[in-house]
């Protein structure tokens, strides 16, 4: 019994290490995303208590307070994906869908393998233009 248990404590140990947050999540009862910012493999994602338009209109906005360019933004009215990138290169991907009539989940990527602190800093700016 006692050998079984230290095969399964080393095996979760190590898939912790291997796959990093997101087996954390999982083994806390996804508590980590459930209603709050989760950021998995380079993507921050929150749930957002408004519609996809008005989360459009707050990225623009705050993509314009931060001085960032939109080179792509196309929506309707259950999604939207926009596209930018900051001076020193780094691309941004924005992408808003619809969850139901006034619940809306937003992923922000900065750069091919994620920027965390980033990523933050523009869902911040959303969410201060909500």
């Amino acid at each position: 019994m006692f050998k079984k248990l230290s095969w399964t404590v080393l095996l979760l140990s190590l898939s912790i290490q291997i796959t990093g947050c997101q087996s954390a999540a999982f083994l806390a009862g996804g508590a980590a995303g459930a209603g709050g910012v989760m950021y998995v493999r380079g993507k921050l994602q929150e749930k957002l208590a408004a519609p996809v338009p008005k989360v459009h209109q707050a990225t623009i906005a705050a993509l314009k307070e931060l001085e960032l360019p939109v080179e792509k933004d196309k929506k309707d009215k259950l999604t939207a994906k926009i596209e930018s990138q900051f001076a020193d290169g780094k691309p941004i991907w924005i992408d808003i869908h619809s969850i139901a009539k006034s619940s809306t989940k937003i992923t922000i990527r900065v750069g091919t393998f994620g920027d965390e602190l980033r990523s933050n800093r523009l869902l911040d700016t959303i969410r201060s233009h909500i």
